[in-house]
């Protein structure tokens, strides 16, 4: 786990559009481990929006690609 709470991440890329729209400011908010999955909870604008990672390693493979 790489990544903090308050870490803010904007996803520049045309990929990772999955998770994370483009040009939208996502701040990380709290990280849970819930059974075998990791929910990752991000503020964009005043909601709260989870985001559910299988591992740990797949949830920091995908934030490096958009950690502003």
């Amino acid at each position: 786990m790489k990544f903090i709470p308050g870490a803010k991440f904007i996803n520049t890329t045309m990929k990772n559009t999955k998770f994370f729209k483009r040009g939208v400011l996502y701040k990380l908010y709290t990280i849970k481990k819930v059974d075998d999955n990791v929910i990752y909870t991000f503020k964009v604008g005043n909601e709260l929006k989870d985001i559910t990672f299988s591992t740990f390693e797949q949830a920091d493979e995908w934030l490096e690609n958009i950690q502003v």
